[in-house]
């Protein structure tokens, strides 16, 4: 095994490393996918089976009870736990992390903690899934490792077990309601939360904000929660058979370069309102529902896109991966490599599926617009307009300008790398008319800016910074020409980079996709003389709302089935507000509205609903277990429904719960008995916590309106996670080892099983941003 220790002083980055189960380390390198997933490879190109639990297979798997993945802690815990300054011991972190990936609504996984134990693991295929710390045999500054064993004829996964290095790091706890990290210490949650990713069969994704991302450092929390594209895997591959988010779209395309499709190829998806990287899959080869070169991206939000190809690190991921195509400079749908142009937007209604995002990547060792190493040779760039580019050496300068027409115009400018897991980490600087420095981001001497710490994540403190990427958001006093530089942010990384530039009252169409409609009420009593208000708002494709001295024609819609135009006003300014009155029979009636002619994605549906029928009306458990900690809780959603079983939300009627275990929760009121659950307007339903008691049983809980029974259901509440923990607080922490090896291999272990194990460690950002990675 090779290592490379970084220079001195030099910041720190962790990277997700990956070994054979025989020991041999491999490194991570950049990946530049995103929602991947580890897949058994069945021979050709984009042939391979993912791995997953099979929650039915109880009798062939005793690590699985109840359609519950089982697990188990080491008792001896970590010999930190005398000197964690968290709330909760380690025991307690470790099942907190696993109910972050439970307490998903729409996913059916669940776990099951099944008790400390003092055995050692024996073998990868014990059938026992244990998480523990140990301080021999795990490589040197690695924070965790997760061994994950499948079956290799179908995938499924038959043991995982997880080991948290307790040599070279000191650990820490965060507790349920920690928001700041403890500098130089390795969070529990931080890491076991990112660790069972793998544990259910999830790889690394490009996406900083993802909780499976390769990057991260001592003192991080920002993998403590899930993030769109870590929840996306999670909906796809365990799905609840009874909970589903219909606003949630698919987009599909394909991939190819000037002949031929590619295998492999990364395509993400970022927020043109927020410039987030949100979501992203890579291209797919045959057999299966899609041709080479093709892509799906499931579970998408509403909203509007751009889709960004980028090649994927193939030594950072498995063999199935070895065949992908990589040699190709990134590129953007719909915008030529070297352009600074208008890109094509990929709008996502809600539910819906969006097809025909081909993209065609060029070759791989270009710089676009060089020279641009000064104002003299700026590239021009105008408001909704994008470019792909590339910082390189670590000394080049990229240079862009752009013209406001009247005084106090708002920009926005956005520069995206780290995002991606390209190499560089920008620095975005603003200049006047007159080549004076306006701004810098980031701004190192901010107040608001955390020592040693990115400007995006504010709980961070890795000085290279997980995502620090820049933007600046900027109103210019005077109109003139302007001009903004890229760089690297302190002369000592390369790579490429994505801008996204807008300017505030340049673009004032209304968008279908980002306009947005709302109803004063989610529900009225039919056949009354009743009446809401139904709001409209135009909005831009940046999500920026239209507001005077913008004019507009909306048409507020019935759009239950064909639409039909129900009122109109023919010009005006916002507010766009329609009184309705309330229908003559019980029925839930969808409304939308049209601007300008053009009917909008977003919907609104109101319930004119009649009396208040017992039998239909039911309590909603959104998950249907808790841990006997004290502190666990589940939401608890009351629906109320009159005798054609359409939504009553009626504010005026008392909702009222009670417990037979574990105490309820209104916010304001706790107790077992007659606790009154609080209306959520939004949605037209009453909500209460059910919070776990510390004793294991099952706590039954029963709804009420109006004192009037209407139904009981019941939670199954798991023992507590606990073990003796041990030993005074140590004093490692830090480690400085990257791995220069090759990829992730599934190694065999006999009986057609295979081990793949993935480690968290700290890692140097070494990689160089040369073109065609």
């Amino acid at each position: 095994m090779k290592y490379l220790r970084p220079p001195t002083g030099a910041g720190l980055r962790v990277a997700l490393q990956l070994l054979l189960a025989s020991g041999v380390v491999f490194a991570v390198g950049e990946s530049a996918d995103a929602y991947m997933s580890i897949r058994v490879p069945l021979g050709s190109a984009g042939q391979g089976l993912p791995v997953r639990w099979d929650l039915n297979n109880t009798a062939a798997r005793p690590n699985i009870a109840n359609r519950r993945v089982l697990y188990e802690i080491g008792d001896l815990g970590t010999r930190d736990a005398g000197g964690f300054t968290g709330p909760v011991n380690e025991f307690e972190a470790v099942q907190n992390s696993f109910a972050v990936w439970r307490d998903v609504n729409e996913s059916e996984i669940d776990f099951e903690f099944n008790g400390a134990t003092t055995n050692a693991v024996s073998n990868a295929t014990d059938n026992r899934n244990v998480i523990r710390w140990v301080d021999s045999n795990i490589a040197s500054g690695v924070f965790a490792v997760t061994i994950t064993t499948f079956d290799t004829t179908t995938g499924q996964i038959v043991d995982a077990d997880m080991e948290l290095n307790d040599r070279d790091f000191t650990w820490d706890t965060l507790g349920p309601a920690g928001t700041t990290g403890s500098i130089g210490r390795a969070m529990v949650e931080n890491v076991v939360t990112h660790e069972l990713g793998h544990f259910l069969g999830f790889d690394h994704p490009a996406n900083s904000q993802s909780t499976l991302f390769f990057a991260s450092s001592p003192g991080l929390i920002d993998q403590t929660t899930l993030e769109i594209d870590d929840r996306a895997q999670l909906l796809s591959d365990y799905t609840s058979p009874t909970v589903t988010d219909p606003t949630l779209g698919t987009v599909q395309g394909s991939v190819s370069d000037v002949s031929n499709p590619r295998f492999g190829v990364g395509v993400t998806l970022i927020d043109v309102s927020t410039g987030r990287n949100v979501i992203g899959h890579v291209t797919e080869g045959t057999p299966g529902p899609f041709m080479l070169g093709s892509f799906s991206i499931e579970n998408v939000p509403p909203g509007n896109y751009l889709a960004l190809a980028l090649p994927i690190e193939k030594s950072a991921l498995g063999s199935y991966y070895g065949s992908a195509f990589t040699a190709f400079y990134p590129t953007l749908h719909g915008l030529t490599v070297g352009a600074v142009g208008a890109p094509t937007y990929v709008k996502v209604a809600p539910g819906a599926t969006v097809t025909g995002v081909n993209l065609t990547v060029p070759g791989g060792t270009q710089n676009p617009q060089e020279p641009d190493g000064n104002s003299g040779s700026a590239t021009p760039i105008a408001s909704g307009q994008s470019t792909v580019s590339t910082v390189s050496p670590a000394t080049d300068e990229d240079w862009l300008s752009f013209t406001t027409t009247q005084p106090n115009q708002q920009v926005n400018i956005r520069v995206l790398s780290d995002a991606f897991g390209f190499s560089l980490n920008p620095t975005l600087t603003l200049y006047g008319t007159d080549g004076s420095t306006v701004l810098v981001s980031p701004d190192f001497g901010h107040p608001n800016f955390v020592s040693s710490a990115n400007d995006i994540d504010a709980n961070a403190f890795d000085v290279s910074g997980v995502n620090y990427d820049a933007e600046i958001e900027r109103v210019m006093a005077a109109a003139g020409t302007y001009f903004f530089k890229v760089a690297s942010k302190v002369g000592a990384t390369s790579g490429h980079y994505v801008v996204l530039f807008e300017v505030s009252g340049v673009d004032t169409a209304a968008d279908t996709h980002a306009s947005v409609i709302a109803s004063s009420v989610p529900g009225i009593a039919a056949g009354g003389a009743g009446t809401f208000t139904v709001t409209v708002t135009p909005r831009n494709i940046h999500g920026r709302d239209l507001n005077a001295p913008n004019t507009y024609m909306v048409e507020l819609m019935d759009v239950t089935g064909a639409p039909t135009v129900l009122q109109t006003i023919p010009s005006g300014s916002t507010p766009f507000q329609f009184t309705v009155n309330a229908l003559g029979t019980s029925q839930v009636k969808r409304y939308g509205a049209r601007i300008d002619g053009q009917l909008i994605a977003a919907g609104v549906d109101v319930s004119h609903f009649g009396t208040l029928s017992l039998i239909n009306s039911r309590i909603a458990l959104l998950e249907a277990t808790l841990n006997a900690n004290g502190y666990d809780r589940i939401p608890v959603m009351v629906e109320l429904r009159d005798g054609s079983g359409n939504p009553l939300p009626n504010s005026a009627i008392a909702v009222t719960l009670s417990t037979t275990a574990g105490t309820l929760d209104n916010g304001t009121t706790t107790g077992a008995g007659n606790v009154p659950a609080v209306f959520g307007a939004d949605r037209g339903v009453w909500l209460i916590d059910l919070v776990a008691p510390t004793n294991t049983g099952t706590a039954t809980i029963t709804a009420f309106a109006n004192a009037q029974q209407i139904d009981s259901k019941q939670v199954s509440i798991l023992a507590r996670a606990a073990g003796t923990g041990g030993g005074p607080a140590g004093d490692g922490g830090g480690g400085g080892n990257d791995d220069d090896g090759g990829g992730c291999v599934a190694g065999m272990g006999g009986t057609g099983f295979a081990f793949l194990a993935l480690l968290m460690g700290v890692a140097w950002r070494r990689r160089p941003g040369a073109s065609g990675k």
